[in-house]
């Protein structure tokens, strides 16, 4: 599933490539996935530019300005392609929506049939992992209300933070030296601080190293980087060896050296 750096990589690469084109047409292949009806989006969409491409979280926001904001949810296996017109269109299987531009035609597809499509979305309050909202004071409070949860848990709940999935939360309770079995409740203070920057560390770190390998990546995901969640490494760079097991229902990737507060 792409994630947070993956996504943020995926927004700019993709705006380059629609800058200052206009929006000729708007395609719903799967009707059930897309809330607005095509008509609405038809008669709101067609012939304006796209404003901006942002991201919250785990979806994409195309903003064609004015309000007028589709907002994408990959979920585990969505993809996104550019490709030309109608014919190079069609030859993409599990076609869920696309946008029409003069030369360029953005489709999403899915083989799962997960990937959602909303348009002009309500947001519901919890903070982006990497927003201006998302502060050390919001976060020990989330942790005072969850002192009963998991940690692991903790930082997938969207509810709570949005954007941080699988993998990179056991990268960031990794960086911070957090073992995946512990407690928020009994987690020091200090310690929770220490995670608190971690988050921002690992994400950006990780922005970073997408960039820098896959450069142009519109889709999919990029993990050969990762230090713990990585299925090709044995152990660490600090030489301990990774543990895999299924925590918070999630396959889970640490080692030893991460501490247990329970």
């Amino acid at each position: 599933m792409p994630e947070l750096p993956d996504l943020e990589n995926f927004k700019g690469n993709i705006y380059r490539k629609l800058t200052s084109k206009k929006l000729i047409d708007v395609n719903v292949y799967n009707p059930q996935k897309v809330i607005t009806p095509q008509s609405a989006l038809k008669e709101e969409l067609v012939g304006r530019e796209l404003a901006i491409i942002n991201r919250l979280g785990k979806e994409l926001l195309f903003d064609f300005a004015g309000g007028r904001v589709v907002a994408v949810h990959l979920m585990l296996n969505g993809k996104i392609s550019i490709v030309g017109g109608a014919d190079d269109a069609a030859k993409i299987n599990f076609r869920i929506f696309s946008f029409v531009f003069e030369k360029e035609t953005v489709v999403f597809s899915d083989m799962g049939g997960l990937c959602t499509i909303r348009y002009k979305p309500s947001l519901d309050g919890a903070p982006d992992a990497l927003g201006g909202d998302f502060t050390l004071e919001y976060f020990l409070n989330a942790a005072r209300r969850k002192r009963t949860v998991n940690v692991k848990s903790f930082l997938i709940d969207q509810k709570v933070i949005k954007g941080i999935g699988n993998a990179y939360a056991d990268e960031i309770l990794w960086l911070a030296r957090v073992s995946p079995y512990s407690t928020v409740g009994q987690i020091p203070e200090a310690v929770m601080i220490g995670l608190y920057n971690a988050i921002g560390s690992a994400l950006r770190d990780a922005i970073a190293s997408i960039k820098a390998i896959s450069p142009d990546i519109i889709s999919g995901e990029e993990r050969s980087f990762l230090k713990v969640h990585n299925k090709s490494k044995k152990r660490t760079d600090t030489g301990f060896p990774i543990i895999e097991e299924r925590i918070a229902s999630k396959i889970t990737y640490y080692t030893e050296e991460q501490i247990l507060y329970s």
